[in-house]
């Protein structure tokens, strides 16, 4: 396939996708725009009127003006979602685009909102010749980690401790902010396959079956459990709703935090790859990337 008409069928995904999801994205330069964008990051993160914004009207339209990339997601003249993203350098020279903000509002999401915003963000990225995207993600949120590793097909890189410092919006309610640094590679067999609609899941009974250990998991009082072990496929799981135990059970959440630092952090930290997600909440742990042995659905 030529590079232009790769751009021409990334440009189609991404209008089929904001079609699915009743919404029209559209870039933003203008100053104008960008208070608007900035009062949705903080409704969706629940940044309370006394502390900073999560971003600066200011700052976006620096961005915008600086050639990052500032979207806007509208449905019926209404914003309803929005991302900002701006270039970062690996260590080999290699330039990435790095999202650093995506948001729905309440009520919108669930509704395609967020793919319709990330395939016009990868349209965008291959529109100027970028071949990859990171961001990070709180691993201990079900609902982004479904999003990220099975809907997009992005793949684990790294785990890094405490990333942004104690926050104290709603969704991290002052927890340690653990985040898993994601790269979607953007022409990978994986991504492309997402794109279609055929989305890479693992089948946790049949990796079970064949081995893997819970290396991790919810008790049925809903607390951490741990069970160490040498395998060479380890399981992780995560609660159903991490943000609500921030607010109702603030020391079960700590505990779920460095459960999973312990876990999934330091497995990383040992070498291991997070080979696949599941939708009922299990990370899989493979020894290396030539293991490639997970049971699909």
């Amino acid at each position: 396939m030529t590079d232009a008409s790769r751009r021409e069928q990334a440009l189609a995904l991404a209008a089929g996708a904001a079609d699915d999801a009743g919404v029209r994205v559209v870039e933003l330069h203008h100053h104008a725009d960008m208070p608007d964008v900035s009062r949705l990051f903080d409704v969706v993160w629940g940044r309370a009127g006394e502390a900073a914004s999560i971003m600066a009207p200011e700052a976006l339209t620096a961005l915008a003006h600086a050639g990052a990339q500032v979207s806007g997601a509208y449905r019926d003249g209404e914003l309803v979602g929005a991302t900002a993203a701006f270039l970062g350098l690996a260590d080999d020279g290699e330039v990435f685009l790095h999202s650093h903000v995506t948001g729905v509002l309440p009520g919108a999401d669930g509704r395609g909102v967020g793919r319709a915003l990330k395939w016009h963000q990868r349209a965008w990225c291959l529109q100027r010749g970028i071949g990859r995207v990171r961001w990070t993600f709180d691993p201990l949120i079900r609902r982004n980690a479904v999003f990220n590793l099975v809907h997009l097909g992005a793949g684990v890189v790294a785990w890094h401790d405490d990333v942004y410092g104690r926050m104290q919006d709603e969704r991290n309610a002052g927890a340690p902010t653990d985040r898993l640094v994601v790269d979607w590679d953007l022409d990978a067999p994986r991504v492309l396959a997402a794109a279609q609609g055929r989305a890479a899941e693992p089948d946790i009974a049949a990796l079970r079956r064949s081995g893997a250990h819970p290396l991790l998991q919810v008790a049925d009082d809903g607390t951490p459990r741990l069970a160490p072990a040498d395998a060479p496929r380890l399981l992780v799981q995560i609660p159903p709703d991490i943000e609500t135990l921030r607010r109702e059970d603030p020391d079960l959440a700590v505990a779920w935090s460095a459960a999973l630092r312990a876990t999934l952090g330091d497995g990383l930290g040992r070498g291991l790859r997070v080979s696949g997600f599941s939708r009922d909440g299990w990370y899989v742990l493979a020894a290396n990337r030539s293991v490639d042995e997970l049971a699909r659905r």
